[in-house]
């Protein structure tokens, strides 16, 4: 597999990260169960493309509005049962319009070689994060569908379930976000640098605790 280009893939899911974060009971739900309409088609083809979606544990797509798409997942092989984590860069932007007289419509570009790296994480740490995920993508944060959405879309998956929609400004899944961004970092890193990475996932996961633990899970 070919490395992804770091900064690109970073800059993708750190720029979700911009809108300053707001107080949890302020957050109204902008991601839900599934895909948003007329998205499903495009987001199957590109999470596949990107690594796979059913049998993984969790992952982040990011469907932008302009630029390549990204993902990262993290998945236990069935054999050793060594989890990975797997950052995934589209070569070129997957989803075109294509805007001729004769044939006007949506070209999905799946003829390309992603760009891809990946890392181990430990047992304990894998598992406390798809735990968090999981907590976190079943409180009221989530809508029962996901929404309409008009430009990008982000996509979730935890045990096999999917929530969709816009970029979460604050609250819970904003912090899962955050730890997208380290898992991407954890994926670009060289071997030496892995203990720095857990421990940086470690202190997302704490800070996270800290923050919402006394919230109503829903």
């Amino acid at each position: 597999m070919r490395t992804a280009p770091k900064r690109a893939l970073l800059a993708a899911l750190l720029a979700v990260l911009a809108v300053p974060a707001l107080a949890a009971r302020q957050c109204e739900p902008v991601v839900g169960e599934g895909w948003p309409p007329a998205v499903g088609n495009y987001g199957q083809a590109a999470s596949q493309l990107l690594g796979g979606q059913a049998e993984d544990e969790l992952s982040l797509l990011m469907l932008p509005a302009r630029g390549e798409e990204s993902q990262v997942l993290l998945r236990r092989d069935a054999g050793n049962g060594q989890w990975t984590v797997l950052a995934g860069l589209a070569e070129k932007r997957i989803y075109s319009w294509n805007s001729g007289a004769s044939r006007a419509g949506v070209n999905l570009r799946l003829d390309q070689s992603p760009a891809f790296a990946q890392a181990p994480l430990p047992d304990a740490l894998a598992q406390r994060v798809v735990a968090v995920w999981a907590q976190a993508l079943s409180t009221p944060e989530v809508a029962a569908r996901a929404p309409v959405t008009d430009g990008e879309v982000v996509s979730f998956t935890v045990n096999g379930e999917r929530y969709s929609g816009l970029r979460p400004g604050c609250g819970q899944l904003e912090a899962l976000l955050e730890q997208a961004a380290l898992l991407t970092e954890l994926a670009h890193s060289k071997d030496k640098k892995y203990e720095k990475r857990y421990e940086a996932i470690e202190r997302a996961l704490d800070k996270m605790h800290n923050r919402f633990s006394g919230e109503d899970a829903g």
